[in-house]
């Protein structure tokens, strides 16, 4: 259910600046470099591919473990995998991309877009939705329930405020679920349809959606869960255009490491959101969190006066773990995908910086 992993995913990001430094001994090990990163990752049997970059130079890109059952079965660097909440910087960025184009304001209400929104929603703001400052709920069922929009939006707007409108941060999924269906009507177009001609093909991102990517068989991992296999996401129960609305626009999108990368060159260069836009997105807007010292725009935000400014969001499922960590001042792209949840993922970006960062 929602609620366990965004408990789950909550433990696993206050580890964010802890080392892994237990290998299967117990025994302490310190991680100074790509090497012994990569011994301890061996030892503690991790599943899925690292990537790192500064600027134009790979510093390392490895897989790990199996994405399925089959003889050859084995995770490599194009392996597709599910990002969970990373999905929302994605649904921020197409929500800024419609105020580029004019299309909304961020600080439009709830009432802009749908009808019979109860009097404590209706002046709730597209700013507050994405910075988890709604007051709304996290979550009304499960990831892969069979949910109608008029039902969604029923048991949304029936629901109790958490808090007052503004007042604190209270991570909602049900709010990002709200932007992805702003995005359908202030573009008239699919949610992903709609992230697809605006941002993934423009960065040149073709292995990254819910349905549109031509997915080959092996392409897409499955899950595992203490070691047993389960399913491919996209093998849950979705509809013709992916999730239903308890997951779409807050996470469940599919990529591979290579795409976020391209998606770390787009920000740092542009390409989908004007430099004015994008210093909005990764702009600390409300603090304090529960997760980061901030929130921007579908995006934690720590340090960011410092040279060492980091962006970052992590992202759970039931079976998936992933973890992206973006310096934009020095260049730096941090990505972890796997496919089984376990905490010990999101300690492994902290890891790398550790010893990247030294001066």
């Amino acid at each position: 259910m929602k609620n366990i992993k965004t408990i789950v995913l909550l433990l696993a990001l206050s580890l964010l600046s802890m080392n892994f430094s237990c290998s299967n001994n117990d025994d302490e090990v310190k991680i100074d470099d790509f090497s012994s990163l990569d011994t301890e990752l061996i030892a503690r049997d991790f599943t899925g591919v690292v990537l790192v970059t500064q600027n134009d130079d790979i510093l390392f890109n490895k897989a790990y473990g199996r994405k399925n059952s089959q003889a050859n079965g084995f995770n490599d660097i194009n392996t597709v995998f599910d990002m969970g909440s990373i999905t929302k910087q994605f649904t921020a960025a197409g929500i800024l991309k419609l105020e580029m184009q004019n299309e909304l304001s961020v600080d439009d209400n709830l009432s802009n877009y749908f009808d019979n929104v109860p009097n404590d929603k209706e002046n709730i703001t597209i700013h507050q939705l994405l910075t988890h400052s709604s007051g709304l709920l996290n979550g009304i069922g499960g990831d892969y329930e069979t949910i109608t929009e008029e039902e969604f939006l029923d048991q949304v707007f029936d629901s109790e405020l958490i808090d007052p409108v503004g007042e604190r941060f209270n991570y909602s999924n049900v709010g990002y679920s709200l932007l992805g269906l702003i995005i359908e009507k202030a573009s008239g177009m699919d949610y992903e349809t709609f992230l697809n001609v605006e941002i993934f093909e423009p960065s040149n991102m073709y292995h990254t959606g819910y349905v549109i990517p031509d997915w080959q068989e092996d392409e897409v991992a499955n899950g595992y869960l203490n070691g047993v296999e389960n399913n491919k996401p996209n093998e849950e129960n979705w509809n013709e255009n992916g999730p239903y609305l308890n997951l779409k626009g807050n996470g469940g999108i599919l990529t591979r490491a290579n795409d976020m990368l391209l998606w770390s060159q787009s920000i740092m260069n542009n390409t989908v959101l004007d430099e004015a836009t994008t210093s909005k997105y990764l702009f600390p807007h409300f603090q304090p969190t529960n997760i980061y010292d901030s929130y921007g725009y579908g995006w934690g935000i720590e340090n960011h006066d410092s040279e060492n400014k980091l962006v970052l969001h992590g992202g759970t499922t039931d079976l998936f773990a992933s973890d992206m960590w973006f310096y934009p001042n020095k260049g730096i792209t941090i990505i972890v995908l796997s496919n089984e949840l376990d905490p010990f993922v999101y300690t492994i970006a902290g890891d790398i910086s550790n010893f990247l960062l030294v001066e």
